[in-house]
């Protein structure tokens, strides 16, 4: 099922690179979204910036029927990978994510890039339940969670940018 979020910010696309690679940041973004335990790895490899936030979710939200696929808790692992700036600052991250011990993966694709006076982060992604017969009707629940928490971490990022 796919997801597209975007947010408008008042900074320069290289002030929004600097928030969204900022470890604590992400670490903010954690605990706005309630994460029971999180950790956060900003690394370089070869020119790109890799954020890794691992966040542990109470699944109270998590309809009955999938709650047997994931228990109490959910284990959300999250990886962008940004590649580096083009000429105008702009600059576009793959990404990747799993619900750990679960069939749910999510793919897809991070963008920020200029407008106007300031600067829009969008991102587009896949998210699969690979469970026969009632994975598509987990789908919706799966990505509402997700967008809640992309939301949180974008009003955060407004903050930040003030």
């Amino acid at each position: 099922m796919e997801l597209k979020l975007s947010a408008s910010y008042d900074a320069t696309p290289e002030e929004v690179f600097a928030i969204v690679t900022d470890a604590t940041f992400r670490e903010q973004a954690c605990q706005k979204t309630k994460a029971l335990s999180y950790s956060v790895e900003v690394t370089e490899s070869g020119g790109d910036t890799i954020v890794k936030v691992q966040r542990e979710m109470p699944s109270d939200d998590v309809p009955d029927i999938a709650r047997k696929f994931v228990g109490q808790t959910l284990t959300v692992v999250q990886t962008e990978t940004w590649h580096p700036a083009k000429p105008d600052g702009s600059r576009d991250a793959d990404v990747t994510g799993e619900i750990s011990n679960t069939p749910v993966t999510l793919k897809g694709t991070a963008s920020i890039t200029a407008s106007g006076a300031g600067t829009v982060q969008a991102i587009d992604l896949d998210v699969k339940v690979a469970v026969p017969l009632i994975g598509k009707k987990i789908e919706p629940f799966v990505v509402g969670a997700i967008r809640s928490g992309l939301q949180k971490e974008h009003e955060l990022g407004r903050d930040w940018t003030h």
